[in-house]
C-alpha cells in the first residue's frame, strides 16, 4: 500500500482509498508500469504508420514511366534500336541506242574517300561495279568525277594505274586502264576481281591522288554475289 497526497486537502491518503477521508475528495490512481508501456508502444506504432504514409507519394510523384504508364496499363520497355542495314548492291539494265545491244549491271552503294579529300576533289564518291553483255563480263570502279591519279603509265588514248585492293584482310596489287578524263577505272583482270567481289565481305581501294596522296575508298559488298548473279541470268537470254 503507498500513500498519496488528496489534492484538495493536501492530507496523505491511502492510495487504496476511493475518497480522502478527510474532505471526501477522489483519491487519483497512480498509472501502474504496464500501462506506460502499452502507451509508449501504441506511440511507436503510430509514429512508423505515419513515416510509411510518407514515403509513398514522394516515391509515386516521381513519375517512372517504367513502372507504370499514363492510363494506367502494364508498363511497357521501349523497344531497342537496330543499327541501320548496310544498303545491299543493285542491278540495272541497259539498251544501246543505236546497236540494240543490251548489257546488265551490278553495281555497290557508292562511297566517299575514308578521309576528307582537298578542293576540287571533296566530296568524290564512287562505287564497284560489274557489267555483262551476251558475250563478256567485266568489272571497274567509277568516281563521281574523274580521278586525277598518279603511280600511272600513259598509252595510247588510256593511262595504265597501279594500286593496291584489300579484299577483306588480304592486300594485293591491281592493275586499272583509264581513259583519258573518264570517270571508270576498269580491272584489267576482270575475271580476277569479279571473282573476288562475289567471295569477299568487304573491299578497299587504294589509289595515289594528285595533291591527296594516297586515297582510300571502302566498298561495302553486301549482296555481291546475289546481285552477280542477277545479272549472269539477264546477259543469258539477251
Amino acid at each position: 500500500m503507498a500513500l498519496v497526497k488528496c489534492k484538495e486537502c493536501g492530507k496523505q491518503v491511502s492510495s487504496k482509498a476511493s475518497a480522502c477521508p478527510a474532505c471526501g475528495s477522489k483519491v487519483p490512481k497512480k498509472t501502474s508500469p504496464v500501462t506506460w508501456l502499452a502507451v509508449a508502444a501504441f506511440s511507436f506504432l503510430v509514429y512508423v504508420s505515419m513515416s510509411a504514409d510518407d514515403d509513398g507519394p514522394s516515391a509515386a510523384s516521381t513519375g517512372n514511366s517504367s513502372t507504370s504508364s499514363a492510363n494506367g496499363s502494364a508498363p511497357t520497355t521501349p523497344a531497342k534500336k537496330e543499327p541501320p542495314a548496310t544498303p545491299a548492291w543493285r542491278t540495272i539494265t541497259s539498251v544501246n541506242e543505236m546497236t540494240g545491244d543490251k548489257s546488265a549491271y551490278a553495281i555497290s552503294p557508292s562511297t566517299g574517300s575514308t578521309r576528307e579529300m582537298k578542293f576540287p576533289y571533296s566530296g568524290t564518291r564512287a562505287a564497284l561495279s560489274i557489267g555483262c553483255d551476251s558475250s563478256s563480263e567485266w568489272a571497274y570502279v567509277k568516281f563521281s568525277q574523274a580521278p586525277n591519279l598518279m603511280n600511272t603509265e600513259t598509252k595510247d588514248g588510256y593511262n595504265l594505274v597501279d594500286a593496291r585492293m584489300k579484299w577483306d584482310e588480304s592486300i594485293v596489287r591491281e592493275r586499272f586502264t583509264q581513259d583519258w578524263s573518264s570517270e571508270f577505272v576498269h580491272f584489267v583482270n576482270g575475271a580476277k576481281a569479279i571473282e573476288k567481289m562475289a567471295a569477299s565481305t568487304s573491299a578497299m581501294l587504294e589509289v595515289n591522288w594528285h595533291s591527296n596522296g594516297d586515297t582510300r575508298f571502302d566498298f561495302s559488298l553486301n549482296g555481291s554475289a546475289a546481285a552477280l548473279s542477277n545479272i549472269r541470268s539477264m546477259c543469258a537470254n539477251y
